[in-house]
């Protein structure tokens, strides 16, 4: 029978005991084989034996193998025929040839490489490679991960101890044995060696073999008892992947314990991939790494190792209302809950509001799901309180005719309405009341008693109309069902001709259904710029401003906007039939993110950016323009030009058609390059042949922006996949580093070590959680992972960047750092710290900048010295022409010289040029991102993609809650676009908040992610709204509310409002019922009357001796900026800044006043799709109530803002405070005694206790 038939290899054959009483005799090996033979078992070979020492074992193993084949028939099993079949005798011959072959062949190769090298290694690895495999028993040769072995305890201890000196194992390995066990036991135990890790872990420990003496046993003995030990083999054991399914019932800081089929286990979590934040009577499954031993009847032994955790049962977007609030979670229908550290931030849930609802199965006192994410759908809250003052009507929905018109009086008609049950109680109609009585001209035939509605049931009420004079009546009939009345009116039209009848139900049709005829504003724009895109003119390219690099080490493609998607999109119809042909064409796009269709549909997201941008910069267009000449350029007039947006950068084009000419006989137009962006102006450069000819005509102009930024994005998505990987871009566990990247150690909290040596730290004002930060970012202890610094308004995100980036610099020599921002006022904010610091010179650090900011003269005088472009060509493609102006400024600057400088800052997209420049792979180590929440993803991707997987740390800081980026894309804002990387990387599991497993430090992850919490920027009844609000009340402010020089100033214009305020509250309310108003020629919104009260209290705060620039005014419309600048230029009073709350995020100032516009309900869904406007855009509220330190007042209506929970909250603090002024609060501000009632259910859940939920 053949080795290959048995899977019994020859080794095992020669170890199997021989019967030699059958009389055969076998000529064994001499002694020299045996000594090669126990060579082999040993493994090793000293590396200076000679070639002949190989031939002779060599010579050793073929007779040991000459040997196995002439015994082979002594160790057939019983059973079979003693004869050998001879064809299969062949090919065991066959095979021993082959092996002989496969000898010989490497030793001829180890002779050549003793030739060149001198070095016998190699053939030693092969020899040892062969006992390696001929050891293993019915095992393949790579999987000795799981092993039964045999060890001492030599020590001993409350949570485990350790076995042979240097074998650790814990509590649950123990649990069932632990009271059998002393020091000095001899036992036999589980272990199971994690991939890629050196060291055993001891699964179980199984019985114990031999007693020990306990502590009055002496070292000596122990180390003698584990050299002997040394000796006894290890019983090795397959492993397969197999789901086991349980309930949490217990959840520890780092362990789960779950109530499996095989009994309750206990599992750590370090190092496994969690899906959720896993509670207790969670239904999970279990991913494992599991033993296969046959002892056991599924051949399934212990659980080795916990690989993966995710929820047994997931139901996606499922919708549910609110049933019950409580202070520490919600009840969702009737069967599931929600905790509130998985209610969205900065929103709060109320009886009665709709959501959409992740759950997955649980059991839980009486529920069965658990919601571990919601999305709010619909509030309720306000219709719940007008409710209980008899207006509400969302209960009850009624259906039927409104109106009657009728050319014949005195006759009677009936009328039937449907009433249906929307509430989840049963309501009883009490009656129909009519307001007019008997002098009504209707009549209800029916219902006439008191009547029941069953949940969702319905009721006909008939009634009967009588029309008794010419002319339009409205009959007003009130439903009263006792707790709540419904109010309706009944139009009667009575004409005294057919002709006036049929007027009338064509112009209450019109009314009804008014619609703009002809097409929308934005379907001529896009039908134009449709136009346009598909002109097909030859274009003469003028002279461009920069410098054209033909030799570069890395073309970024052109990644053109393809022509289907461009035809859609631009197609003259109804938006929602370009949404359907989107997603027809483009399915990626209403799929989820993930690493499969990632490149896809970013590339998506921003050919759909680039459209709009295109349909924008449209705007620019003329039909009929001239230019004038101004020097060596051609000079184009454009009105409001710094106010318009899109703005006109350098390196945009011009493009000049003659309208005069026929088109069919020159096709040719004249591109004009950018050189030049004045206040109104631009300066143009054409070709020579078109500048120098030119003469004042008028010309068609076209205007195209530069596309080099939006490439550059494109390219940077797809390098990031192969470059960074899946781990970092969706990140589903947190893996260790087998070292740390710095090895520093932090004590007490206060001073940080790298090794023995204290370090200091630059900035001495740093808080011990700032500190924590940059002693997390200095070890980089996650694997390929992004470290956040999560930093809310004024807790210091910036200082503790750039302290992170100083130590990285000074202890990390090979580093090489990026720094990035959205944004060049916050590069410049970053290099100015690093100057002030003092610890790096000129030549460590450099602050990239491009062309637009030198020609604009942006560049601050003391930045001058420390910045620098760039010139992407290769080296040698032309003269090393680097300049260096008087100021310092450093111009095209090489790949070589910028590759010196250990510290680069710069903007996303201007770091985005390294991508061409020569930089060898894995020159940067780190990027630093401020502000990361206001850069879109393919943005922040640019500089990232200069780091590799193995080398590379990504620290990104920011705050979730404050602004994201500006999408022009509407398509692209509803599905995702607008999401920063940051905060698409907080929704992941890493990120995510679990208090049980983190307490202290906020319920996050202090390997890759810190929350700041110390609030250096307003006093504490400023920083109180939008802590509660947005940031789970955590914050802690550091300015005091007695003797700050905030508390100064806010005592000295405190009274400029009135009096009764506590002396230490500093947020005020004014409410206006003014008027949103729109002209012809603009879009944007402005309320005259609340412009007029800013405009007064300035002046009032500049009699407080209060300076301009402590004050600044924010309003969300652009139209409501030049109405308030525009009273300060016609009175020649000092103007302080005056912006949206884009143009203050990240600034602050003492007083801040702010003016909502908006009075109109009608007008807030709007504002909501374009993001603008305060109402539901809680970022932008939030950006706009945490700017100020000392005094924040806010004018607004509040009948209007108080739809929305968080301004209500806002007024009910001020209000609570003696802090609001203006117009009486709206009625459902009036505390009501049934607020606390939450229905009239007799539905408890006493067994649900807050703590117990954890």
């Amino acid at each position: 029978m053949s080795n290959e038939a048995t899977g019994v290899t020859i080794k095992e054959e020669a170890q199997v005991p021989v019967d030699t009483s059958s009389g055969a005799e076998a000529k064994k090996p001499d002694n020299q084989s045996e000594k090669a033979e126990s060579q082999l078992a040993g493994g090793s070979v000293s590396q200076a034996e000679s070639s002949d020492s190989h031939l002779q074992r060599l010579q050793s193993l073929r007779k040991e193998l000459s040997y196995i084949s002439e015994t082979d028939w002594m160790y057939e099993s019983l059973d079979k025929k003693p004869q050998q079949d001879e064809r299969e005798r062949e090919r065991k011959l066959d095979l021993i040839e082959r092996e002989n072959n496969f000898l010989d062949h490497e030793l001829s190769e180890e002779q050549q490489q003793q030739q060149q090298k001198g070095d016998s290694s190699c053939m030693q690895n092969i020899i040892k490679s062969k006992q390696e495999m001929d050891n293993s028993t019915w095992q393949e040769a790579d999987d000795k991960s799981c092993s039964s072995r045999q060890g001492v305890i030599t020590e001993l201890h409350s949570k485990g101890g350790v076995i042979d000196t240097y074998i650790p194992f814990d509590g649950p390995a123990s649990d069932h044995i632990y009271h059998q066990l002393v020091k000095g036991s001899v036992v036999e135990y589980l272990a199971y060696k994690k991939a890629n890790e050196e060291f055993l872990k001891v699964v179980k420990i199984l019985k114990v073999i031999e007693q020990g003496w306990g502590e009055s046993i002496t070292d000596s003995t122990i180390t003698a008892a584990v050299e002997s030990l040394k000796l006894e083999d290890s019983t090795y054991f397959k492993t397969q992947e197999r789901i086991v399914h349980g309930m949490v019932i217990e959840r520890l800081q780092s362990t789960i314990e779950v109530d499996t089929s095989s009994g309750r286990q206990k599992f750590d979590l370090e190092n496994v991939e969690l899906t959720f934040v896993p509670k207790m009577g969670d239904y999970v499954t279990l991913e494992c790494a599991v033993q296969l031993d046959d002892g056991y009847v599924d051949k399934q032994g212990e659980i080795l190792q916990l690989l993966k955790v995710f929820p047994t049962r997931i139901l996606s977007n499922e919708k549910y209302r609110v049933e019950r609030c409580f202070p520490e979670f919600a009840v969702l229908g009737e069967n599931a809950y929600l905790l509130r550290e998985n209610f969205p931030s900065g929103t709060e849930l109320h009886m009665g509001d709709y959501v959409l609802a992740d759950l997955i199965e649980c059991v839980y006192s009486k529920f069965t799901y658990r919601a571990i994410k919601v999305m709010p759908q619909e509030s309720n809250f306000l219709s719940m309180k007008k409710e209980k003052t008899f207006s509400g009507d969302r209960h009850v929905i009624i259906t039927g005719a409104t109106r009657f018109i009728t050319t014949e009086l005195w006759e009677k008609h009936k009328i039937t309405l449907k009433l249906q049950n929307n509430s989840n109680r049963k309501l009883e109609l009490h009656e129909v009341q009519l307001d007019h009585g008997h002098a009504s001209q209707i009549r209800v035939i029916e219902p006439l008693t008191k009547t029941c509605l069953g949940i969702e049931g319905q009721l006909s009420v008939i009634l009967e109309v009588e029309a008794r004079c010419i002319g339009e009546w409205a009959e007003k009939y009130t439903l009263d069902f006792m707790k709540f009345k419904v109010v309706r009116c009944f139009k009667i039209i009575a004409c005294e001709t057919q002709k006036e009848a049929d007027d009338a139900e064509r112009r209450l049709l019109a009314a009804e259904s008014f619609v703009v005829s002809g097409r929308s504003e934005a379907q001529r724009n896009r039908s134009y710029a449709k136009n346009v895109w598909a002109n097909t003119l030859d274009v003469v390219r003028g002279e461009s401003g920069l410098c054209r690099q033909r030799f570069v080490l890395t073309r970024i493609g052109n990644f053109d906007v393809p022509e289907s998607l461009r035809n859609v999109y631009l197609r003259d119809c109804r938006p929602t039939e370009v949404l359907d042909d989107l997603e027809r064409l483009y399915p990626c796009s209403t799929e989820a993110l993930c690493m499969a269709n990632y490149v896809q549909r970013f590339r998506f997201f921003l050919h759909l950016e680039e459209i709009e941008f295109f349909v924008c910069i449209r705007n620019f267009d003329r039909d009929r323009a001239h230019m004038e000449r101004d020097g060596e350029y051609l000079s184009l007039t454009i009105e409001n030009l710094a106010e318009r947006r899109p703005s006109l950068v350098i390196g945009d084009t011009v493009c000049a058609i003659n309208p005069w000419k026929d088109v069919t006989s020159d096709n040719k137009s004249y591109s004009g390059c950018i050189h030049k962006v004045l206040f109104d102006r631009v300066l143009l450069k054409f070709h020579p042949n078109f500048q120098e000819k030119y003469n004042g005509e008028d010309y068609r102009l076209e205007f195209y922006f530069s596309r080099f930024s939006l490439r550059k994005q494109h390219h940077a998505i797809s390098q990031v996949v192969t470059s960074l990987g899946e781990q970092f871009l969706f990140p589903s566990k947190v893996t260790k580093r087998p070292h740390p990247q710095l090895h520093v150690r932090l004590v007490d909290g206060e001073d940080m070590y790298l090794f023995d040596t204290k370090l200091e730290w630059y900035n001495k004002s740093l808080n011990n959680i700032q500190k924590r930060a940059v002693f997390n970012i200095l070890r980089g202890e996650a694997m390929n992972l992004p470290y956040v610094i999560f930093g809310p308004p004024g807790t210091g995100k910036t200082v503790t960047l750039v302290e992170a980036v100083l130590q990285m610099v000074r202890n990390l020599q090979s580093c090489r750092i990026l720094v990035a921002t959205p944004s060049n006022s916050a590069a410049d904010l970053i290099t100015r710290r690093i100057i002030a610091s003092n610890a790096l010179s000129p030549g460590d650090f450099v602050r990239i900048v491009s062309h637009n900011l030198i020609e604009k003269e942006l560049i601050p005088t003391e930045l001058m010295p420390y910045c620098a472009t760039l010139d992407v060509g290769i080296d040698g493609s032309s003269e090393d022409n680097m300049l260096v102006t008087e100021s310092g400024l450093k111009l095209r600057c090489k790949w070589k010289f910028m590759g010196g400088h250990r510290v680069s800052i710069g903007t996303c997209a201007t770091l985005g040029n390294f991508m061409q420049m020569s930089f060898p792979g894995g020159h940067f180590t780190h990027l630093f991102l401020d502000e990361a929440g206001q850069s879109t993803e393919p943005e922040a991707l640019m500089p990232a993609a200069l780091l590799s997987k193995d080398r590379g740390q990504v620290i990104l800081s920011g705050d979730p809650h404050q602004l994201q980026p500006i999408i022009l894309s509407k398509y692209g804002r509803n599905c995702g676009f607008d999401l920063s990387l940051l905060e698409r990387l907080l929704a992941t599991q890493p990120y995510a908040k679990d208090l049980v497993g983190y307490p202290e430090s906020s319920g996050y992850n202090p390997l890759v992610l810190t929350k700041l919490l110390h609030n250096y920027r307003a006093l504490p009844s400023i920083m109180a709204t939008y802590s509660k609000l947005f940031y789970d009340d955590e914050l802690i402010s550091m300015v005091s509310e007695e003797n700050s020089r905030e508390r100064t100033l806010l005592g000295r214009v405190q009274p400029v409002l009135g009096t009764g305020m506590p002396h230490n509250h500093g947020v005020c309310f004014v409410g206006i019922m003014g008027q949103n108003m729109q002209d012809r020629d603009s879009p944007s919104w402005y309320n005259p009357l609340e412009a007029r009260e800013v405009y007064l209290m300035v002046i009032s705060l500049y009699r407080c001796a209060v300076t301009p620039d402590q004050i600044g005014i924010l309003t969300p419309y652009s139209k409501q900026v030049k109405t308030i600048r525009g009273l300060f230029m016609g009175t020649n009073v000092a103007m302080p800044k005056v912006g949206s709350a884009e143009e203050f995020q990240g600034q602050e100032r003492d007083i801040m006043l702010i003016s909502t516009v908006r009075s109109s309900e009608t007008l807030l869904v709007k504002d909501a799709h374009l993001s603008l406007g305060f109402v539901r855009c809680r970022k932008r509220l939030n950006v706009a109530i945490s700017r100020a330190r000392a005094f924040l007042v806010v004018y607004g209506n509040p009948h209007l803002l108080s739809v929305d929970d968080n301004w209500r909250h806002l007024i009910t603090f001020c209000a609570n405070n003696n802090a609001y002024f203006g117009c009486e609060l709206p009625q459902s501000f009036v505390p009501d005694e049934s607020d606390g009632e939450a229905d009239d259910s007799s539905d408890s859940y006493h067994e649900v206790s807050d703590s117990s939920l954890y």
